[in-house]
């Protein structure tokens, strides 16, 4: 079952832009589905099953509450504050690393000539994110997924965005119960084919042609994402890239001897210095 929806899904997000313009493929797959999934009463796990039904519960009480956290904070020991700024420093490094990645990506697929700002980026992820948490929220960032999906049913501006975001608040308020009900097969199917558009084929074709340290450091990065998760890569691509680098540059140290009148030699060192 799973596969077979899935399978359903990556095929009606292509065929439903040859059928009409009106509607977003993945918005009209992922309904198609999970409307054969009720119809047909199909084996599949939905993501109530997955999240338990006090996440989609819906209703106005799910909104955040403004609770005392300015005195809380205010009143924070300092063994506190240190055992949380690890955690915020590291989700605020992958958060401004990935949404800088996505932007990027975004601007490339527009190729409307325009580049984002990548200072709005960080300072409103920032704010953003300040006060998610004063409300009790998870931060976030900008999602590779989800604006390659917009971008793909025509939403490059500003206004997309926005739209993504209070749409998403409607559902989770109103339509939580029926958001609940969507197989995750459907979603699996979409996220596949996000991975086929998101995956840069080209850069097969540079096997062989670029230093073999840069492929490695590709390859790390990679894996240690899966495994681990993208702090991590990250942190670990640029240690071996800088000490790629060190190492290149140490073989470009010569010295230039010069030997006295009294048999003593002198060494000159030309380069960088470690």
């Amino acid at each position: 079952t799973m596969t077979g929806l899935t399978a359903a899904t990556m095929a009606l997000v292509t065929v439903v832009p040859r059928l009409t313009r009106r509607v977003p493929p993945s918005l009209a797959a992922v309904a198609a589905v999970t409307l054969a999934t009720r119809i047909l009463h199909l084996p599949a796990t939905t993501l109530v099953d997955l999240a338990g039904p006090a996440a989609f519960a819906g209703g106005v009480g799910v909104l955040p509450a403004l609770s005392p956290t300015f005195a809380v904070l205010a009143l924070a020991p300092w063994s506190f504050v240190c055992t949380v700024a690890p955690y915020a420093a590291t989700m605020a490094v992958v958060g401004i690393v990935e949404s800088l990645l996505t932007m990027q990506l975004v601007d490339g697929l527009a190729d409307d000539g325009t580049r984002g700002s990548t200072r709005q980026e960080c300072v409103g992820q920032g704010l953003g994110n300040l006060a998610s948490g004063l409300l009790g929220g998870q931060g976030g960032c900008a999602l590779i997924g989800q604006s390659l999906i917009n971008v793909q049913s025509g939403g490059t501006s500003r206004l997309s965005g926005m739209a993504m975001a209070a749409f998403l608040a409607l559902g989770l308020v109103f339509g939580a119960p029926l958001l609940g009900g969507v197989p995750v097969a459907s979603l699996v199917g979409v996220m596949l084919l996000v991975c086929r558009s998101t995956f840069a084929w080209s850069s097969l074709r540079l096997w062989g042609k670029v230093p073999r340290v840069d492929l490695f450091v590709v390859a790390l990065v990679s894996l240690v994402t899966v495994c681990r998760d993208l702090a991590q890569a990250v942190g670990a691509g640029v240690v071996v890239s800088a000490l790629a680098f060190a190492w290149e540059q140490s073989k470009r140290i010569r010295a230039d001897v010069a030997v006295g009148g009294d048999g003593r030699k002198t060494y000159a060192l030309r380069g960088p210095l470690f």
